[in-house]
């Protein structure tokens, strides 16, 4: 009997060590369909250089179609990144109607050895790293915006 019941709690343990590792996954889930269904526009931001105040990024990218906002969206991936202390290169903002008010935005680092992409999500913070091709992508578009 005690075998099936160390069974049991092996079972046990095993599916809510699942359960809570995949937690991160089915945020990362929730955010992109959130994002998917409440948004019509994408701008990409880029920091010309160390963030001053009163200093704005330059804009380098807008999308308004669905296949280019979903190609953004997959630049994030699940991996989780840690929260680096490197700035920001610049930033992504989902809009819904073109309207201010109605905005997300994410914040990205493309420096080598600081990779990664943070966002808010149901009141809590989220680092994430940056897929290869988002990497590619962003840089290309950094080095024809920014001209340093």
């Amino acid at each position: 009997m005690k075998g099936v019941a160390m069974k049991w709690v092996i079972i046990c343990l095993g599916v809510v060590s699942l359960f809570l590792l995949g937690c991160d996954s089915s945020i990362d889930y929730a955010m992109k369909m959130y994002m998917r269904d409440s948004t019509d526009r994408v701008e990409i931001l880029f920091n010309e250089g160390p963030v001053h105040k009163g200093m704005k990024p330059v804009l380098a990218q807008t999308f308004m179609d669905r296949e280019n906002m979903e190609r953004v969206l997959s630049f994030i991936t699940k991996r989780p990144a840690e929260f680096y202390k490197c700035g920001y290169s610049g930033e992504i903002i989902f809009m819904k109607d073109a309207d201010r008010a109605l905005t997300e935005r994410m914040k990205f680092n493309i420096e080598p050895g600081c990779e990664h992409i943070v966002y808010m999500f149901n009141r809590e913070l989220y680092s994430r790293k940056i897929s290869k091709k988002g990497l590619e992508f962003l840089r290309e578009l950094h080095d024809r915006v920014i001209k340093e």
